[in-house]
């Protein structure tokens, strides 16, 4: 085994033949495990079908350990043997993009990575990843913690992509962000998952939006994996998107909700609602393993005031589209349909951005119309309608505002 320092990535020998880290690997649900070690540490022990790169790392506030691979298939895995320890709280797993997944095991104290290292069989190639924690000082811990250099294992997208220039005839571009995905459920009520139901929804939008000329789409995601918020921002700037639309339907814990509901960006909410809406956002963020530490510093200093200076206003635009269009065809908006709060992932500040609630999963009669397919359907489609009319306005806008 080889000692490791957070941060730094881990894969597997050089000897393990290329064609073999082509394929997918699994991990021994009945063997693999984590266990009280003597010195108030943990030792993981994960047994894989085959070896496979990996990196390991550590984020502080809430205290975790994060896991990632190339090409590991959850398929049946639980996480049974795995949430007996004292020191793991919880265990989540679930899909990145580009064929990454990752673990997060909730730490209940601060803990380092003294060993570390992928056994490879000398026969059948299956591995045996091991990982010793012992304990530590939170001080240590948030010493090492933080995100490892996304560019050093290959594979990964880069952490800052670079705009297209906008061609003048180029397609109208709407970038769809379905909530959620993968590590990241969303809100669950039944057998009925939030990002299950947006990428359904966001499907839709998409097929409704293809069937018009010069008007071209992409998504954030369009299967069941998680995609880091700052991540979908870059995505649509690596498209030139011309307006970002989130779908999300969420849960409201204290008091009643219902309707749909469109959310632009601002500093200060419009509501507790909202402010709770919006840090619960983020919140899952950094529960599924993304550090969001100084990006307050770094995005909301600067993009805010660029967003009110010109597209905040066609942000609002656009909501007060939606709600007309919610309101005209579906007769389904919130009492207080647009609102404004500070949610990350509407902070692109030159794409006009909203994060639309198709309902709450916490009403009886919205979590009916979402899981009905055909309700799905008008709603897709009335968000395309919505989208093209403010397209068009938008662009006569844009006239008057060069004259």
């Amino acid at each position: 085994m080889m000692s490791l320092w957070m941060g730094l990535v881990q894969a597997v020998p050089p000897a393990v033949a290329q064609d073999q880290l082509g394929a997918v690997a699994r991990i021994d649900p009945v063997r693999s495990l984590a266990q009280d070690a003597r010195d108030a540490g943990i030792t993981v022990q994960l047994y894989l079908s085959q070896g496979v790169p990996y990196r390991v790392y550590l984020l502080d506030e809430p205290r975790r350990l994060i896991l990632e691979f190339n090409r590991l298939d959850f398929s049946g895995f639980t996480v049974g043997n795995f949430d007996q320890s004292d020191g793991i709280t919880g265990v989540r797993y679930g899909q990145l993009q580009d064929g990454w997944s990752r673990m997060v095991f909730d730490l209940a104290q601060p803990l380092r990575v003294a060993q570390s290292g992928l056994a490879i069989a000398a026969g059948d190639q299956t591995g045996l990843l091991t990982l010793e924690l012992t304990a530590t000082t939170a001080a240590e811990f948030a010493s090492v913690a933080g995100p490892p250099n996304r560019q050093v294992v290959a594979g990964l997208p880069p952490a800052s992509i670079t705009r297209k220039t906008r061609d003048r005839n180029a397609p109208f571009v709407v970038a769809i962000d379905p909530g959620h995905g993968g590590i990241d459920p969303g809100a669950q009520v039944g057998d009925a998952a939030e990002a299950d139901l947006m990428l359904s929804l966001g499907r839709m939008l998409r097929d409704a939006l293809r069937r018009n000329d010069n008007v071209r789409v992409v998504m954030t995601r369009d299967q069941d994996v998680f995609v880091p918020l700052e991540q979908r921002i870059e995505i649509a700037h690596a498209e030139a998107a011309d307006v970002f639309i989130s779908l999300h339907a969420d849960i409201v814990t204290e008091g009643q909700a219902s309707g749909a509901t469109v959310y632009t960006l601002s500093e200060q909410a419009t509501d507790t609602a909202s402010a709770k809406l919006a840090a619960r956002h983020d919140r899952t963020e950094i529960l599924a393993g993304v550090d969001l530490s100084g990006a307050d510093d770094e995005v909301t200093g600067i993009l805010m005031e660029l967003a009110r200076q010109e597209t905040q206003p066609r942000s609002i635009a656009l909501a007060e589209v939606l709600v007309r269009e919610f309101d005209r065809s579906l007769d389904h908006v919130n009492g207080r349909p647009h609102r404004g709060a500070d949610f990350s992932v509407l902070k692109a500040a030159d794409i006009p951005s909203v994060l639309v609630e198709a309902g709450f999963m916490s009403s009886p009669k919205d979590l009916k119309n979402l899981k009905n397919t055909e309700w799905r359907q008008s709603f897709a489609d009335a968000i395309m309608r919505a989208v093209l009319e403010w397209k068009d306005q938008d662009a006569a806008a844009a006239t008057l505002r060069r004259q």
